[in-house]
């Protein structure tokens, strides 16, 4: 499976426009699309719990991550990592929270991943839904999305854990 496909180009009057359109812009543009479908290792690096009334917690957590890995080896999002910051409210065992993590690839170009936690599985573990914006380097411009699923936690701490994601990264 090709994870990597670049954009379909125009063809008769529409690529007239979109030579046109290219030439206005003083930077040159390249669009590509990138198979999100990669997992990610992280830990923990703190969780705070608050019980602010019976059924209803505030989470607040800080973990770092070990880096995406993915099933190709030419993928800018291969081996990025950095840490993220999450705040959930949980009021009858519905989440409400969101997630922040900023990402830096092989180069040290960064990119930000926006979260919103949807639900819980059986096992406690997050679901939801990300975008993704680029920062700098060749991630600026940079936009995309799709769903994630965290595991419940491992290790003798339940600290560590995955999470996997699906959906497309588009850039520029």
């Amino acid at each position: 499976m090709n994870l990597l496909r670049s954009t379909p180009q125009p063809t008769g009057r529409m690529a007239l426009i979109a030579s046109c359109l290219a030439a206005s812009f003083a930077a040159p543009v390249t669009a590509a699309t990138i198979d999100a479908q990669s997992c990610y290792g992280a830990y923990y690096t703190h969780v705070d719990v608050m019980q602010v009334a019976p059924n209803h917690v505030i989470v607040t957590a800080g973990a770092h991550g070990t880096g995406y890995v993915t099933r190709d080896a030419q993928s800018p999002l291969k081996g990025a990592y950095g840490p993220c910051v999450l705040f959930n409210e949980v009021i009858d065992g519905k989440p409400n929270g969101e997630l922040r993590c900023v990402r830096s690839d092989a180069q040290g170009d960064k990119f930000l991943i926006t979260g919103k936690v949807k639900a819980y599985t059986a096992t406690g573990a997050m679901t939801g839904s990300y975008t993704v914006t680029g920062l700098t380097g060749k991630w600026v411009g940079a936009s995309g999305g799709g769903n994630f699923a965290e595991d419940a936690g491992s290790g003798k701490d339940n600290k560590h854990y995955f999470v996997c994601f699906d959906g497309e990264v588009r850039m520029r």
